[in-house]
């Protein structure tokens, strides 16, 4: 007789059960992360710290070291708490990675900041510049590697929940070389007004981004709108609330941290200079609180309610615009109106302009960041070039606005080009070439933190969330849309993309289980199609993993099936998981392919 299992040991199975069968169907996570990720991260901070030990050093300032404490260090913390706690729980409304938005964002903020102070410091005091010897780190440059970490949490925001951590630490290492050579150019070369980063941290930032988003959407299906994990919950609304609130407070000290003079450089700096940080805060705020009301506003007049995504996000939108133009002696009427048609604009852009660009092109910009920096930095670069031609020129890097404002729009032409080429190489190298052999993620992968964080697992998809037409006119597979006409022959029959044959003037709806393929090797299944075991004229058909079988579901005197939005996999108090692979409806009918 078998000894009788202890409690420990049967809440031990159960665990191990739970944990396995959350993951059927799902490639090997574990392993990947070991794999991948760990000698990723190994091997570039071997490179850092080697680099830092040959190259780097603490700049000599001697007396003037409290001087630039006093001058730096509160700037420098509020745009610490802006990049590490406002980013990141900005980004914690989606219900099913709040853990990856919080803590990738910590990772990559930290990963960034390192790589940028070797990058930046050699691009400012090497190549071009003081041709220094070594790096010098001094506050200064700590804020610049700050930016330009916020850069690259704009940048995670586009593509976050769908990139590995592996993707993402290879498409933010390649970013901080490009940033650094576009600051250089919009700053040192173009000489253009962006004092608050506009054009260097939100409109690169953003665009690398979304060309990445790009890239890494080809590869995915329901990797946009239409996923159902990518949307928010009510405590999730809340916690982003607190990121909005902290980058909302902190956003002036962010656009003026760099902005102030040297205590040395009073007696010869122009009222320009001297009033520049004292204008970077008060534009800023004045353009922050017109976004708000703005904001409130169209939501309402849009959706009929308020929307906590754009309060989230749009609110926000008159600190990106006032960025490049927040040293100028601008009225607070003008101020004012940048955040007001900023906070509208991003608003629009939210409602209308994301679900277009996701059905048309499957851009699949999870965070929105082409309305909350893209669209107002392109805004904010205009504002900059256009309030420039009333200025006195000791306000101005040029003698005449009109000069100016050529600068401006070049180097956000320059920076848009820059961003983008690079996006889409670096999505190119991590998706296609794939150097760590990698699998694509799988359907209830994407926006979820069960492959990656320890104790968490994949939340299985609802039927309702994997319906695929396949005898319609047209079908959406990802972000491809295609006839099945295209696909049909002479015989009058027509291939699914499960790759089962179906009959002449069949029409069949396929609801694939949590993104899991059926095999398509068995052709010769289409028999399953009959309607022996119609529901109402319906024949339904389930395809059990790596079987060649069609078992028909129960007809209409058997019990009630779960309702449409209930998970497709078994209960986890289930002692035995029952997986559904895809199930298939058949009607026959007249042939509308």
């Amino acid at each position: 007789m078998m000894p009788k299992a202890s409690a420990t040991e049967s809440l031990s199975n159960h665990t191990r059960l739970e944990k396995s069968w959350s993951h059927v169907g799902i490639p090997d996570r574990e392993g990947q992360m070991r794999k991948g990720f760990v000698p990723s991260l190994a091997g570039i901070f071997i490179v850092i710290l080697g680099l830092f030990f040959g190259l780097v050093q603490y700049t000599e300032v001697g007396e003037n070291a409290m001087d630039q404490v006093h001058r730096y260090y509160t700037y420098f913390i509020d745009v610490q708490i802006m990049i590490f706690v406002g980013f990141g729980f900005l980004m914690t409304f989606m219900r099913r990675y709040s853990l990856g938005a919080v803590s990738l964002n910590y990772f990559g903020s930290a990963l960034m900041m390192l790589e940028a102070i070797l990058v930046i410091g050699a691009t400012q005091q090497g190549f071009w510049n003081q041709k220094a010897s070594k790096i010098q780190i001094d506050i200064e440059l700590l804020i610049d590697c700050s930016f330009c970490a916020g850069s690259g949490m704009i940048a995670f925001g586009a593509i976050i929940g769908k990139a590995s951590p592996t993707q993402l630490l290879w498409l933010l290492v390649w970013q901080v070389p490009l940033y650094a050579l576009n600051q250089h150019l919009v700053i040192y070369t173009f000489k253009a007004l962006d004092m608050g980063g506009t054009i260097v941290i939100h409109l690169f930032g953003a665009y690398y981004g979304l060309a990445a988003s790009l890239m890494l959407s080809r590869r995915q299906p329901l990797h946009g709108l239409d996923h159902p994990k990518n949307s928010s919950a009510y405590l999730n609304d809340v916690f982003s609330m607190v990121g909005t609130l902290f980058l909302w407070i902190y956003w002036p000290s962010f656009n003026g941290a760099l902005a102030s003079v040297a205590p040395e450089s009073l007696e010869t700096a122009t009222d320009a200079q001297k009033m520049s940080q004292f204008l970077c805060i008060v534009n800023t705020l004045l353009s922050l609180l017109g976004a708000v009301l703005s904001v409130f506003a169209t939501s309402a007049l849009v959706t009929g309610r308020i929307s906590m995504l754009h309060v989230q996000n749009s609110t926000l939108a008159g600190g990106v615009a006032m960025g490049a133009a927040c040293t100028l002696r601008m009225t607070p009427g003008g101020a004012l109106c940048v955040g007001l048609f900023a906070g509208c604009v991003s608003t629009l852009g939210f409602s209308f302009l994301t679900p277009f660009l996701d059905r048309t092109i499957g851009l699949g910009d999870t965070c929105g960041v082409h309305n909350l920096h893209g669209i107002p930095a392109i805004l904010g670069t205009l504002v900059a070039g256009l309030a420039s031609l009333g200025q006195h020129s000791d306000y101005l890097m040029y003698g005449t606005g009109r000069e100016q404002l050529g600068w401006e729009v070049l180097a956000g032409v320059v920076t848009l080009a820059i961003a983008i080429s690079g996006g889409l190489l670096g999505a190119w190298v991590v998706t296609a070439l794939n150097l760590t052999r990698a699998e694509d993620m799988a359907v209830p992968e994407l926006f979820d933190d069960g492959p990656w964080w320890e104790g968490q697992r994949v939340e299985p998809l609802p039927v309702s969330s994997s319906v695929h037409v396949m005898g319609g006119a047209t079908r959406r597979d990802g972000t491809t849309h295609r006839s099945n006409a295209d696909r049909s022959r002479a015989g009058g029959s027509a291939t699914s993309h499960h790759g089962l044959r179906r009959p002449e003037g069949a029409l069949a709806l396929a609801l694939t289980a949590a993104g899991v393929p059926a095999d398509p090797s068995n052709t010769g299944a289409a028999a399953a199609f009959a309607t022996n075991h119609a529901v109402h004229g319906v024949a339904l058909y389930i395809h059990a993993p790596g079987s060649g079988a069609f078992t028909p579901l129960p007809a209409p005197g058997a019990p009630a099936a779960p309702p449409p939005d209930a998970p497709l996999f078994a209960s986890q108090r289930d002692s035995e998981p029952r997986p559904v692979q895809p199930m298939g409806v058949d009607q026959g009918g007249v042939d509308r392919v």
